[in-house]
């Protein structure tokens, strides 16, 4: 069973995230996330949430456990850029890109379980919703006294006359 998890339009370059990507292609996903902590790089803590989240929908929607999965596919790939100018002298101007990226990692079990079974979520009992209906009379009701229709909660007061800043 695969489990994915993505995270888009980071903003680092998919150059400078490479190497470390690489570095954990195939390992277990808990040994992952531990020699994550300790890199002390932008890119170490972007994966690090990713790999925790992949880790959470694998136990929060399938009911295994994180000492059983290991990276199978782990990517980045670039993102859109986004375009600015680096003013440089004599009046003249280079174009400098903001690279983004997109990461996605897919963790898969190391041995299979036998049950795989996706839990499902609780239904909302029909009989909970209430339908409000609307009485209708002949006579127009006036809602500053107290005769108020029974499907309103509250008596509204009577507000005071608008006056105009001249």
């Amino acid at each position: 069973m695969d489990i994915q998890a993505t995270a888009k339009f980071v903003r680092i370059s998919p150059k400078k995230a490479l190497p470390l990507v690489r570095s954990l292609r195939g390992k277990k996903a808990t040994v992952a996330v531990a020699g994550l902590k300790t890199h002390p790089t932008k890119t170490s803590l972007i994966l690090q949430k990713l790999i925790y989240s992949a880790i959470s929908n694998a136990k929060n929607n399938y009911n295994l456990k994180e000492d059983n999965l290991k990276i199978k596919r782990l990517t980045v790939d670039e993102g859109p850029r986004y375009k600015r100018y680096w003013f440089r002298s004599r009046g003249s101007a280079d174009q400098l890109l903001k690279r983004a990226s997109h990461f996605q990692v897919v963790l898969t079990e190391i041995t299979p379980t036998l049950v795989k079974r996706k839990v499902e979520k609780k239904a909302v009992e029909a009989s909970t919703k209430t339908t409000v209906t609307k009485a209708t009379s002949a006579a127009p009701v006036d809602r500053n006294t107290k005769n108020v229709p029974r499907f309103s909660k509250v008596a509204h007061k009577p507000r005071a006359p608008r006056t105009t800043n001249k």
